[in-house]
């Protein structure tokens, strides 16, 4: 009798985390790369910040971190079922087969894409002033990031590759000119190669920007967990607090003032992919490059 009991527990509590209305109490994500990757960090701690943010009473749920992975196996996992909460660049496709939370979480920030170069070729790049200057040169991006479709549909010369490490290798070794970067990241990639490749830096006076940006996914079977961290984004933008999270973070802090970039030359490209009825011109959800020629944020 007593093990008839606990078959029927397990069952029951096997149905509880498998059914799509229930939010799991362990909410799996990807793990970090290295302790280096603070963007990991970044998008763990805002997850559980609007977890909290929109709990409304229940538990919330905890952030577990499984294994690093690439974005083609992360999407796979999420599709699988073994990752519950996925933070990735969104594009047609990706809102078409899961469910996108439709805040971005760096406000549109990562669209605008800051370069990493070798300090020899700054002559090169202070020579550019247009889409049609910067064709000549070639950058280095991730064969399955949504940005590489981007530069190419804009007829930008792309060398990829699905590692990631060797992104920085083939800019060291020459192999590609630049190294686009979301406008945060640059900096802190900068330094964590500068032992290796002490000639990198990072070149402000170009900024790539298109409309594009990072939204947490679940699968669409996962709608409360989906809606629960979209309750708690919204309800953070109502009291400042997504803003003023990025302006304390590691990971995007030091961008901030953002009127110390006026002086850039931005080069507009359209992102073909986002979809259509995407509301980018919304401020309470994307910054624009007004941005960066107002006042100090």
């Amino acid at each position: 009798m007593l093990r008839l009991f606990l078959l029927l527990f397990c069952l029951l509590c096997a149905s509880i985390q498998a059914n799509g209305n229930d939010v799991r109490v362990d909410i799996r994500v990807t793990a970090a790369f290295s302790k280096q990757d603070i963007g990991n960090q970044f998008y763990v701690e805002l997850a559980k910040l609007a977890l909290s943010k929109g709990a409304d009473g229940r538990t919330v749920p905890n952030i577990v971190p499984t294994v690093s992975m690439n974005q083609a196996r992360a999407l796979k996992e999420l599709e699988k079922g073994t990752l519950d909460l996925l933070w990735i660049g969104t594009d047609i496709d990706k809102e078409k087969h899961f469910r996108a939370i439709r805040i971005p979480l760096h406000m549109g920030l990562m669209g605008f894409r800051r370069f990493i170069i070798n300090e020899q070729d700054r002559d090169k790049f202070t020579a550019i002033n247009s889409l049609s200057g910067l064709r000549q040169l070639m950058a280095c991006q991730g064969t399955h990031w949504p940005d590489t479709k981007i530069l190419k549909a804009a007829g930008l010369n792309v060398l990829s590759t699905s590692i990631h490490e060797n992104l920085y290798e083939h800019l060291g070794k020459g192999r590609c000119d630049y190294f686009p970067r979301g406008f945060h990241e640059a900096p802190a990639e900068v330094k964590q190669w500068k032992a290796k490749f002490p000639s990198f830096k990072v070149y402000d006076g170009l900024i790539l920007h298109y409309p594009f940006t990072i939204y947490f996914f679940t699968t669409k079977q996962n709608e409360k967990l989906a809606k629960w961290v979209e309750d708690g984004l919204e309800k953070m933008i109502d009291d400042g607090e997504l803003l003023a999270f990025m302006q304390q973070h590691s990971y995007t802090a030091h961008i901030f003032p953002l009127h110390r970039f006026q002086s850039s030359t931005f080069i507009e490209l359209k992102n073909p992919w986002l979809p259509l009825d995407t509301p980018i011109k919304d401020p309470r959800y994307w910054l624009s490059a007004d941005w960066f020629k107002r006042s100090p944020q």
